[in-house]
């Protein structure tokens, strides 16, 4: 008979994962054997909790689905913020805990990891907020509660929490009598009656614009709703959150759309349309230009994971992928007119540098990354200043883009960049970070190391935390600077024995350092730039304050 943690593992397994970050923990024990025990599945040991949370968050932007496993109480309190940003920004994250033994928790016994009063289920109870499905396995109840939460994790594509005591690991299964009743798919038709519909809004639209949205890719509907907009030749743009979901080389993309925040002609001619067309896309403060958007409610019809809008009237009960995927076989019915093309501001070309004055300045910086992008690159860009400038860089054909934007945690990058390179090991990861954020989750240097990654790490320094130093009324305050470390040395220090470390400090310099990467090596390059110089946007949210 097969045991609880095994059937667990096997069900993680035909669902495609193939890797479980996490920190091993005496409660955890047994997950973390028999995880190891298994030749299907890799333990991805990382250097404490809120790294493997992080690391689990940017191997599900790539595969659509990662594992985390943990200890009780400190071990999954130390995750639960990445397992947050997870839920925040819809990454299906299975969290595996290890629990004491079942008399521990239902006696309320005073053990190691708990807090002292009894209650052994707080954890459980705070881990509520940030999943959308929970349970406690046991061999009675396995393959019940396997079955719901999981189908929760799909329709909901946010994190879940399975606890397994000790004890209960190796319990045996129980087989239910009979077939376990799925829920009835009501979608597809709902699906195809919306999409028509749709189509004839979009048919009488003179001047129509479509919003792709970041939940395109989420859901698993990237490629339908590019195969729509390329089929149906209809403009569009995205928003902040949604960078680069579309081909920003494609003929019908017009730009980033912030609001009055930043790109104005952007701004005009979405608010323009008579009709705006949104697909999994959110209205998030950065998505808005902080809410700074002028849209006609009436104008738009919204398509999000399980109901459409049209103005103020609602579909429920409908999937996005369903009216995608719907929209995607129709695209060919409607006929719209040419956009007006790339609106958005472009950076200068490489032989701006000539003329700089041999500092390394935002326009710079981005220009020589925009540059040295391939087909292929996975680009992570941590929250703040950097995001911002990278948001509005138009990227080449074939470039995939990551940031956190909504649950916007400082440190986010530099261990979901781990992640992604577990997830895509064939790939080149390029993380884009500034040092302040750095300093918060560097041990993840050392999981490249070991794990034999080979990353381009590029540490933006400009003396302390830039975005509080915008934000704040006076920039200059001191809890805005941070310990000044020697960043070339970090990497071999974590285990980059071979890297190509390097600190730059002009244009010419920098590009010659991006020209000498080599595949198969990872590159670490630490960029001194102006204390104030900031990316347009950023900008722009410091007079907002």
């Amino acid at each position: 008979m097969a045991k609880v943690v095994d059937y667990l593992l096997d069900q993680l397994s035909r669902l495609g994962v193939e890797h479980v970050f996490g920190v091993p923990g005496d409660y955890a024990f047994p997950i973390n054997d028999a995880i190891t025990a298994r030749a299907d599945m890799r333990w991805i040991g990382c250097s404490n909790e809120l790294n493997a949370a992080y690391a689990a968050d940017g191997y599900a932007r790539i595969r659509g689905i990662a594992a985390l496993n943990t200890t009780y109480g400190v071990g999954e309190l130390s995750a639960m913020n990445g397992v947050a940003g997870a839920y925040a920004e819809h990454l299906p994250v299975i969290h595996l805990v290890g629990l004491p033994k079942r008399a521990v928790l239902d006696e309320k016994r005073l053990v190691h990891h708990t807090l002292g009063n009894g209650q052994t289920t707080a954890f459980y109870d705070a881990a509520g907020h940030v999943v959308c499905a929970r349970t406690i396995l046991d061999g009675q109840n396995c393959v019940q509660e396997l079955e719901r939460v999981l189908a929760t994790l799909h329709r909901e594509r946010r994190p879940i929490y399975i606890g397994i005591p000790f004890d209960a690991a190796h319990d045996d299964v129980v087989m239910p009598d009979g077939d376990i009743p799925l829920p009835e798919e009501q979608s597809g038709k709902q699906a195809a009656i919306v999409a028509q519909r749709i189509m004839v809004e979009l048919e009488r639209s003179e001047s129509p614009c479509v919003l792709p949205g970041i939940l395109t890719a989420r859901f698993g509907c990237r490629e339908a709703m590019r195969r729509f907009l390329s089929r149906s030749g209809l403009p569009h743009a995205t928003m902040f959150m949604d960078k680069a979901v579309v081909d920003e080389q494609a003929e019908g993309f017009v730009g980033m759309y912030g609001g009055h925040l930043v790109q104005e002609d952007v701004a005009e001619f979405v608010e323009q349309a008579d009709l705006v067309l949104t697909l999994g896309a959110e209205m998030t403060d950065f998505n808005t230009g902080l809410f700074t958007q002028k849209l006609n409610p009436e104008r738009i019809i919204s398509v999000m994971e399980h109901e459409v809008r049209f103005g103020n009237s609602a579909f429920y009960a409908v999937e996005l992928a369903d009216v995608i995927e719907a929209l995607a076989d129709l695209a060919d019915t409607v006929s719209c007119s040419a956009g007006p093309g790339y609106l958005g501001t472009e950076l200068p070309p490489r032989q701006a540098d000539e003329e700089d004055d041999g500092v390394i300045r935002t326009h710079t910086f981005y220009a020589a990354i925009r540059d040295h992008l391939r087909a292929g690159d996975i680009v992570v860009s941590e929250t703040g200043t950097v995001a911002m400038g990278m948001g509005f860089v138009r990227l080449p054909a074939g470039v995939d883009y990551e940031e956190q934007s909504l649950w916007g945690s400082i440190g986010w990058a530099t261990p979901a960049a781990f992640g992604m390179a577990i997830a895509a090991p064939h790939r080149r990861i390029i993380l884009l970070t500034g040092e302040g954020s750095h300093q918060l989750t560097v041990q993840a240097l050392g999981e490249f190391a070991r794990f034999d990654c080979h990353p381009l790490i590029l540490v933006l320094n400009n003396e302390g935390y830039l975005i509080e130093r915008l934000l704040c009324d006076d920039g200059e305050r001191y809890y805005n600077d941070i310990a000044s470390w020697d960043y070339t040395a970090l990497a071999r220090g974590f285990g980059g024995k071979d890297w190509q470390c390097e600190r730059i400090s002009t244009p010419k310099a920098l590009r010659q350092a991006l020209d000498a990467v080599r595949p198969g090596q990872g590159t670490y390059l630490e960029v001194a730039a102006p204390r104030y110089d900031a990316p347009t946007m950023a900008e722009a949210l410091a007079e907002k304050q």
